[in-house]
């Protein structure tokens, strides 16, 4: 891995303990690299090669989902020299459920501390790593986390919604091996049920808040609080632009989702 690149494209530079190092990375990355699925959506192959995911999203400057983004970020913390490994974890369908094992993590330890490290899923991804801490509640750029035990997982990351936690993410403390990593992003890039191919979903954090969009509807979170609108198809490329840093564009609109 080009280490310098990376740091080049995300404007890190090294210096501190390994703590420090460690959270400065995961938020650069976040304000630097978006969360996208566009060749998803186009229905393009994904790549978790190293190599492809530095051209992707480091020489090419494009973002990427789950499994191309802490693909990525672990690459470059064990460069570092910080242990890390990923796991795989499923994504919350209700309370107490969840699904299969759709989204990729990582898991290092700097300082004597465990920390769990994701800059790959989206909207609601912890800015900075959160401590491996039953019970600690968290809070990280506006969101409040914690780490509790789970019934059908080892552990739930949940989020602090309308004044109660809710699970958000959940996994089991298992390295997977590379080609664990290559089925599940197959499924999660091939299956013609797979939300990233039938829907747009991109975000990006800023130092106040973020971007980040659902099909055409584009929300935005500033200092000076949050707003939502709907953006037309002629408009997609400057918003794509402006707000994700993005030059590539979907190949067809996305289709109006029914409502019951």
């Amino acid at each position: 891995m080009d280490l310098q690149a990376y740091f080049d494209r995300i404007g890190y530079r090294e210096g501190g303990t390994d703590t420090e190092r460690l959270f400065r990375l995961h938020r650069a990355h976040l304000l630097s690299i978006p969360f996208e699925a566009l060749d998803v959506y186009n229905g393009k192959t994904i790549s978790l090669q190293p190599e492809d995911l530095m051209k992707k999203l480091v020489t090419e400057k494009r973002g990427g989902y789950c499994f191309e983004m802490n693909a990525l970020f672990y690459e470059a913390v064990k460069a570092m020299g910080i242990p890390i490994y990923g796991v795989l974890a499923r994504v919350a369908v209700g309370p107490g459920g969840f699904g299969a094992h759709s989204h990729r993590m990582n898991l290092a330890q700097a300082d004597g501390v465990r920390w769990i490290c994701d800059v790959g899923f989206g909207g609601d991804c912890p800015f900075e790593p959160l401590k491996l801490e039953l019970g600690l509640e968290q809070r990280v750029h506006g969101c409040v986390y914690r780490v509790v035990r789970g019934e059908a997982v080892q552990y739930s990351v949940q989020l602090l919604q309308n004044g109660e936690f809710s699970d958000m993410l959940g996994f089991d403390d298992i390295p997977a091996l590379p080609v664990d990593f290559e089925m599940s992003n197959f499924y999660t890039n091939c299956h013609p049920t797979s939300g990233f191919r039938n829907f747009l979903m991109l975000n990006r954090f800023t130092e106040e808040g973020r971007a980040s969009m659902f099909n055409l509807s584009l929300n935005l979170v500033t200092a000076e609080g949050s707003s939502r609108r709907d953006v037309s198809w002629e408009e997609l490329p400057e918003v794509l632009k402006t707000h994700f840093g993005l030059s590539v564009m979907p190949d067809h609109p996305p289709l109006p989702i029914s409502r019951p």
